[in-house]
């Protein structure tokens, strides 16, 4: 049976170009948020964010799966999906979560929430769902209770934190192939510049790797100014007390981080 990787995501975590490393590989099916069209129409909030569906992609949860499942006959494949965009359905559905290896890929909120706000230009139309660490934190703890992590028959969880996946992206894809038991192809981290299909559901979010060649540290740079974050924070309240408030579930997760692999 093939590997079927889930990297259990919230947006903003650098994920998307976590994935375009993999696709880069040739030898894994990537898939692109699987039940991003079911989220939407069930969260049904007109003038938050435009969305399309995928063509050809079903939107009921049980064929979502099947079509996951028929896709990982054909070799390893990988899936980068938010979390909270069937969280419940996922969490119910014991079956799935005991065929998938699970993943996580995490950020501080504070960099999320600027990243956000720098995309959409508001501070009114995020949510604390829209950010993420609570529901990967609900996830990550119905693992823990059903011994489901990757590593140790379940027992350790297997974490990236995009900030040291940035700082180091090399270390880190090795250990992340490392544990999974996976080649490292390091020719892998560098592409030409390409705008992918997956991207066109919300065209706004994915110009900076689009353009991209490999990974580029600190590419949103004013989130990297205290100065300027700290203005921002007090100009818009709102983003710092969303930060306040996932926080904790980040550190949480953050506590098993995957450390880069020495090369």
């Amino acid at each position: 049976m093939n590997k079927l990787i889930y990297n259990w995501m919230y947006p903003r975590s650098l994920t998307t170009v976590f994935m375009r490393i993999l696709t880069n590989r040739g030898d894994m099916n990537t898939i692109f948020e699987p039940t991003l069209p079911l989220y939407w129409r069930e969260r049904n909030e007109p003038g938050v964010q435009s969305h399309q569906d995928y063509n050809g992609w079903p939107v009921v949860y049980e064929d979502i799966i099947k079509k996951i499942y028929k896709i990982a006959e054909e070799k390893t494949t990988f899936v980068k999906e938010c979390t909270y965009h069937a969280l419940d359905k996922y969490m119910a559905d014991e079956k799935f979560l005991r065929r998938v290896i699970h993943t996580f890929q995490i950020r501080d909120p504070k960099y999320v929430i600027l990243s956000f706000w720098k995309v959409i230009g508001s501070q009114r139309s995020l949510r604390i769902e829209d950010i993420g660490p609570v529901a990967s934190c609900a996830m990550f703890d119905h693992l823990t209770k059903l011994k489901l992590h990757a590593l140790d028959g379940g027992e350790r969880p297997l974490v990236i934190d995009g900030e040291d996946f940035q700082n180091d992206p090399e270390g880190i894809m090795a250990a992340w192939c490392e544990a999974l038991e996976i080649e490292y192809k390091p020719e892998a981290m560098q592409w030409q510049p390409e705008w992918r299909s997956e991207y066109n559901h919300c065209k706004g979010f994915y110009g900076d790797v689009s353009s991209s060649t490999g990974i580029q540290k600190n590419m949103e740079a004013f989130m990297y100014d205290e100065r300027v974050v700290e203005a921002l924070f007090e100009d818009l309240p709102k983003l710092k007390l969303l930060y306040d408030y996932c926080l904790p579930y980040h550190e949480k997760l953050y506590a098993h981080r995957l450390k880069p692999k020495k090369l």
